[in-house]
């Protein structure tokens, strides 16, 4: 039921690197199992991002960062003591306080520990487990702010500039909100879809596949599968995990947050080791209160580049803007060969 559908594609041109011998250049076209959506993947020059000068980026930042232990209790705001008691929500070394440009009724922040800055290779698993507890915590506190309802609790993560982080200071995004955006919108209403005509969950149809074929299978831990996706997002190959049986973040155990932190951890340090230095990650629930009959929890994780960070060049231009095109220059099975060790994981 599960259909990986791809489209070869053959461009015939006078290359230049051949003396202008005429050559046929192959890329696919490729269609999301679920949504049908189309990607595209292309040969491309890069296969790695350029060197980018991180300490001078993190040493201009330091000076003013809100989130820093010096500033952070006096410069972020608190929320009403109705929604958190004391106004501020800890767990461990994670704070999470309002966002003061909120861009949703409920949207806070989850700052990450103490230190300024750290390194992709090297982050803690419990810096993880921090921050996805508070959050978890900090849901189940807000999901009575949503009104008329259906409500979903979302967690981002934008780490470094290239993903659009104003601060280097490490933080999450948590939104409690009716309205889960268009992506995930979309894959909430193909996955009820395939429940209605297949009477299956997707994502159990789709773990089986990929674990059988073993090509864009990358390894497990617990509850959590993680495999690269057959429609890659971004520019040099992302990453995706589903949670098991688990439809909300609000239904992650302590031990489900733990397995996803370590085996996250480790993915950062594999990606790091291909002079990746920044990410996004979202985890895309389904409506609080839902059972995981018709959708799992997922996350994507998404490495982000400068093109060319001499002239501040951007990995997303007008396919995904515009056309909303994804648009890849590594293949998936590439990237789960280069990411299986990581996590131990073999091939089916």
């Amino acid at each position: 039921m599960i259909e990986f559908r791809i489209e070869k594609k053959r461009a015939r041109l006078h290359d230049p690197r051949k003396d202008f011998a005429l050559a046929e250049i192959e890329s696919e076209v490729r269609y999301d199992p679920l949504t049908g959506e189309s990607a595209r993947i292309c040969h491309f020059a890069l296969k790695a991002p350029p060197p980018t000068e991180i300490g001078a980026i993190v040493e201009l930042s330091h000076g003013h960062c809100p989130f820093c232990p010096e500033r952070v209790e006096t410069v972020t705001p608190r929320f009403p003591e109705d929604l958190v008691p004391g106004g501020r929500l800890r767990r461990g070394a994670a704070l999470v306080a309002p966002n003061l440009f909120p861009y949703d009724d409920v949207s806070a922040i989850a700052v990450l520990g103490r230190d300024h800055f750290v390194p992709m290779d090297r982050v803690p698993a419990q810096l993880v487990i921090d921050g996805l507890t508070a959050a978890r915590d900090f849901m189940r506190l807000a999901q009575k702010q949503v009104e008329g309802g259906e409500g979903f609790g979302i967690l981002t993560w934008n780490y470094m500039p290239p993903a659009g982080a104003t601060q280097v200071h490490p933080h999450m995004q948590v939104i409690v909100s009716r309205n889960p955006g268009n992506a995930l919108r979309r894959a909430l209403e193909s996955a009820a879809r395939y429940r209605d005509r297949f009477g299956r969950c997707f994502h159990a149809e789709l773990l089986h596949a990929e674990r059988t074929r073993g090509e864009r299978w990358i390894g497990e831990a617990g509850a959590v599968a993680w495999l690269a996706p057959f429609t890659p997002t971004g520019l040099l190959g992302d990453v995706a995990a589903v949670f098991r049986e688990r439809a909300t973040v609000v239904d992650l155990s302590d031990a489900d947050i733990a397995d996803f932190a370590h085996s996250l951890v480790r993915i950062l340090a594999a990606l790091a080791e291909r002079s990746l230095w920044s990410f996004n990650l979202c985890l895309m629930p389904a409506p609080f209160g839902e059972r995981p009959e018709r959708h799992w929890l997922t996350a994507k994780l998404l490495p982000r580049i400068y093109l060319n960070p001499k002239l501040h060049v951007s990995d997303v231009a007008y396919l995904h803007l515009l056309l909303e095109e994804r648009f890849a220059m590594l293949y998936p099975e590439e990237v789960a060969a280069a990411l299986r060790p990581a996590l131990g994981g073999h091939p089916a």
